[in-house]
Protein backbone atom coordinates (compact mmCIF):
# COMPACT_ATOMS: atom_id res chain seq x y z
CA UNK A 1 0.00 0.00 0.00
CA UNK A 2 1.21 3.40 -1.08
CA UNK A 3 1.95 5.89 2.08
CA UNK A 4 2.27 9.17 1.45
CA UNK A 5 4.59 11.52 3.54
CA UNK A 6 2.23 14.35 3.79
CA UNK A 7 0.53 13.61 7.28
CA UNK A 8 -0.35 17.28 8.30
CA UNK A 9 -1.35 21.07 8.16
CA UNK A 10 -0.22 23.17 11.13
CA UNK A 11 -1.90 26.36 11.66
CA UNK A 12 -0.74 28.67 15.01
CA UNK A 13 -4.22 29.85 17.16
CA UNK A 14 -4.46 32.91 19.18
CA UNK A 15 -5.92 30.09 21.60
CA UNK A 16 -5.65 26.69 21.66
CA UNK A 17 -8.70 25.11 23.23
CA UNK A 18 -10.91 28.27 22.04
CA UNK A 19 -9.90 27.31 17.79
CA UNK A 20 -10.21 23.32 19.27
CA UNK A 21 -13.75 23.81 20.24
CA UNK A 22 -14.10 25.41 17.15
CA UNK A 23 -13.02 23.29 14.92
CA UNK A 24 -14.31 20.38 16.77
CA UNK A 25 -17.96 21.82 16.00
CA UNK A 26 -17.21 23.05 12.20
CA UNK A 27 -15.59 19.50 10.99
CA UNK A 28 -17.12 16.86 14.13
CA UNK A 29 -13.74 15.90 14.77
CA UNK A 30 -12.12 15.60 18.52
CA UNK A 31 -8.56 16.70 19.30
CA UNK A 32 -5.76 14.87 21.43
CA UNK A 33 -4.66 16.35 24.77
CA UNK A 34 -2.01 19.01 24.10
CA UNK A 35 1.68 18.86 24.53
CA UNK A 36 3.50 21.21 26.68
CA UNK A 37 7.03 21.04 25.74
CA UNK A 38 10.10 23.66 25.36
CA UNK A 39 11.90 23.12 22.42
CA UNK A 40 14.63 25.56 20.40
CA UNK A 41 12.98 27.10 17.75
CA UNK A 42 16.34 28.98 15.64
CA UNK A 43 16.01 31.24 12.65
CA UNK A 44 18.61 30.51 10.43
CA UNK A 45 18.25 33.48 8.15
CA UNK A 46 18.24 35.32 11.09
CA UNK A 47 20.96 33.80 13.41
CA UNK A 48 18.31 34.18 16.07
CA UNK A 49 17.49 30.93 18.18
CA UNK A 50 14.80 30.85 21.67
CA UNK A 51 13.62 28.43 23.78
CA UNK A 52 10.03 28.51 24.08
CA UNK A 53 7.38 26.28 25.20
CA UNK A 54 5.24 25.16 22.62
CA UNK A 55 1.85 23.82 23.42
CA UNK A 56 -0.06 22.12 20.46
CA UNK A 57 -2.88 18.93 19.76
CA UNK A 58 -3.33 17.17 16.53
CA UNK A 59 -6.79 15.83 15.57
CA UNK A 60 -7.87 12.48 16.16
CA UNK A 61 -9.03 11.52 12.61
CA UNK A 62 -7.24 10.08 9.80
CA UNK A 63 -4.45 12.35 7.89
CA UNK A 64 -3.88 14.87 7.35
CA UNK A 65 -4.26 15.66 10.68
CA UNK A 66 -4.76 19.32 11.70
CA UNK A 67 -2.42 20.59 14.17
CA UNK A 68 -2.97 23.52 16.29
CA UNK A 69 -0.48 25.71 17.94
CA UNK A 70 -0.48 28.32 20.67
CA UNK A 71 0.65 31.42 19.39
CA UNK A 72 3.99 32.26 21.93
CA UNK A 73 7.44 33.86 21.24
CA UNK A 74 8.85 36.30 18.66
CA UNK A 75 9.43 33.45 15.83
CA UNK A 76 7.32 31.22 13.47
CA UNK A 77 4.59 30.55 16.16
CA UNK A 78 4.28 33.62 17.31
CA UNK A 79 1.17 35.44 17.08
CA UNK A 80 1.93 37.19 13.74
CA UNK A 81 1.52 33.73 12.00
CA UNK A 82 -1.69 32.82 13.82
CA UNK A 83 -5.35 33.23 11.64
CA UNK A 84 -3.96 30.39 8.98
CA UNK A 85 -2.32 27.85 7.66
CA UNK A 86 1.37 28.01 8.36
CA UNK A 87 2.70 24.83 7.17
CA UNK A 88 2.28 21.78 5.31
CA UNK A 89 4.39 18.57 7.16
CA UNK A 90 5.54 16.09 6.02
CA UNK A 91 8.03 13.00 7.46
CA UNK A 92 11.65 13.16 6.46
CA UNK A 93 13.55 9.95 6.87
CA UNK A 94 17.03 12.26 6.18
CA UNK A 95 16.92 15.72 7.91
CA UNK A 96 20.55 16.25 6.52
CA UNK A 97 19.89 15.46 3.16
CA UNK A 98 16.26 17.92 2.96
CA UNK A 99 18.84 20.27 4.73
CA UNK A 100 21.26 20.11 1.35
CA UNK A 101 18.54 19.40 -1.18
CA UNK A 102 16.45 22.47 0.20
CA UNK A 103 19.86 24.73 -0.26
CA UNK A 104 20.64 23.22 -3.61
CA UNK A 105 16.83 24.22 -4.29
CA UNK A 106 17.26 27.82 -3.41
CA UNK A 107 14.29 27.37 -0.57
CA UNK A 108 14.79 28.89 2.60
CA UNK A 109 14.60 27.66 5.89
CA UNK A 110 12.82 29.78 8.50
CA UNK A 111 13.24 27.57 11.34
CA UNK A 112 15.16 24.39 12.62
CA UNK A 113 13.20 22.82 15.54
CA UNK A 114 14.93 21.08 18.02
CA UNK A 115 14.68 19.30 21.90
CA UNK A 116 17.26 22.21 23.18
CA UNK A 117 19.72 24.34 21.46
CA UNK A 118 22.93 22.81 20.08
CA UNK A 119 21.29 19.45 19.23
CA UNK A 120 20.24 18.45 15.94
CA UNK A 121 17.26 19.47 13.95
CA UNK A 122 13.82 16.95 14.47
CA UNK A 123 12.01 19.52 11.95
CA UNK A 124 12.67 22.18 9.19
CA UNK A 125 10.27 24.35 8.50
CA UNK A 126 10.77 26.42 5.30
CA UNK A 127 10.21 30.01 4.53
CA UNK A 128 7.16 30.83 2.77
CA UNK A 129 7.91 29.88 -1.51
CA UNK A 130 6.07 32.14 -4.34
CA UNK A 131 2.92 30.84 -3.31
CA UNK A 132 3.00 31.90 -0.01
CA UNK A 133 3.52 27.86 1.25
CA UNK A 134 5.93 26.84 4.17
CA UNK A 135 6.47 23.52 4.46
CA UNK A 136 7.38 21.63 7.64
CA UNK A 137 9.96 18.39 6.99
CA UNK A 138 9.58 16.55 10.65
CA UNK A 139 11.93 13.43 10.93
CA UNK A 140 10.78 10.11 11.00
CA UNK A 141 12.26 9.27 14.89
CA UNK A 142 8.93 11.17 15.58
CA UNK A 143 6.40 9.30 13.47
CA UNK A 144 5.82 6.14 16.42
CA UNK A 145 5.30 8.73 19.03
CA UNK A 146 3.26 10.97 17.34
CA UNK A 147 1.14 8.42 16.06
CA UNK A 148 0.53 7.24 19.37
CA UNK A 149 -0.73 9.98 20.35
CA UNK A 150 -2.97 10.70 17.94
CA UNK A 151 -4.92 6.94 18.47
CA UNK A 152 -4.55 7.48 22.40
CA UNK A 153 -4.96 11.36 22.90
CA UNK A 154 -2.08 11.54 24.84
CA UNK A 155 1.66 12.26 23.83
CA UNK A 156 3.29 9.22 25.26
CA UNK A 157 6.90 11.04 25.83
CA UNK A 158 7.85 13.77 27.74
CA UNK A 159 9.08 16.01 25.53
CA UNK A 160 7.24 16.47 22.01
CA UNK A 161 10.54 16.66 19.85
Amino acid sequence: MFTAPYYHIGMVVHDLQEAAAYYSKLLDITFTEPTDSVLCIENPQQGQSESIKVVAAYSRTRAPYLELIQANGDGIFSARNAGGILYFGVWESDMEGRMQKLKEQGIGIEALISSECGKPANAIITAPDAMGVRMEFLSTILRIPTEVWVLTGKYPLAERM
